[in-house]
């Protein structure tokens, strides 16, 4: 049904919209500069490229499309923050490809986003998650691991969550809770005193991500707002709320720094597919 939705638009952006207008259909490479007192100065100039909510859309065979684009980045690791296979799974076969290449030449660490969990049954989840171990990729659902150069380190962290914290449609309707900073704690334990990245699906849970002391945020789910308009951007969240708080771009609260990607897959209006470049800064 999606890929029908999808060709269906497709199809009218092409007869109706202009040139120009399609452009805002391709997919776009957004950097960002990301300062920190707190980062190492080993870590200085970190390139992360960061990918999310590709929905099972497709960038040519193999998603080579795509893996072209990051390379051209040359980043020194690449994370992901869910949603990479959602719905039919169609195109699972592309996606875990593509991780297999990029395994080949970058660290891969990554979450798990809603739709991974609803839209999978147990048996193709756990082949799935094999699939991206046996490639290389480290998954980070409610776990970490630390990165060392010469005597400094940081550390990445992923937090993996249940539908009750989703606010939305279909089952995350049905008894939703609040996330707070004690299911933080319970998920991810005390953050620690190392710079520490969080890969973490649902930004709208930024503030707590900020509470518990998370020096770098990444998230995705947003979708950009899925239509976006000039100034006001995004104005439609995957929970059918109006106007979210955090749906692309950067934003700080005290020292915390957040990073939302617009995401890689379809159905979009006027809301080009995204790819993030993060370059990590140390600052006086």
């Amino acid at each position: 049904m999606n890929d029908y939705l999808n060709k269906i638009i497709s199809s009218a952006c092409g007869r109706i919209l202009p040139k120009r207008a399609r452009r805002r259909t391709r997919l776009q490479t957004t950097h960002f500069r990301i300062a920190s007192p707190r980062l190492p100065q080993e870590f200085n100039g970190l390139r992360i490229a960061h990918l999310s909510d590709l929905h099972n859309k497709k960038y040519g065979e193999g998603d080579i499309l795509l893996y072209k684009r990051i390379v051209f980045e040359r980043p020194d690791i690449v994370v992901m923050t869910g949603d990479m296979i959602s719905h039919g799974c169609e195109n699972r076969e592309d996606f875990i490809k593509m991780v297999n290449m990029l395994c080949r030449r970058f660290p891969v660490y990554y979450v798990n986003g809603n739709h991974e969990y609803s839209d999978m049954g147990k048996e193709l989840f756990d082949k799935t998650a094999k699939e991206l171990s046996n490639a290389g990729a480290i998954c980070l659902d409610n776990s970490s691991v630390t990165l060392k150069k010469g005597n400094a380190q940081i550390k990445i962290c992923g937090l993996s969550y249940p539908a009750r914290f989703y606010r939305g449609v279909r089952q995350y309707k049905q008894n939703w809770s609040a996330f707070a900073l004690e299911d933080m704690l319970r998920y991810c334990g005390e953050k620690g005193e190392d710079y520490t990245i969080l890969l973490a699906h649902n930004p709208l849970d930024f503030d707590v991500h900020a509470e518990w002391g998370a020096d770098l945020s990444f998230g995705g789910h947003i979708h950009g707002g899925l239509i976006r308009l000039p100034i006001v951007k995004g104005i439609i969240s995957p929970e059918r709320r109006l106007f979210p708080k955090y749906k692309e771009g950067v934003y700080k609260k005290g020292v915390s720094r957040l990073v939302v990607s617009r995401g890689l897959g379809r159905i979009r209006f006027f809301n080009p597919p995204e790819l993030v470049i993060a370059e990590l800064h140390k600052s006086r």
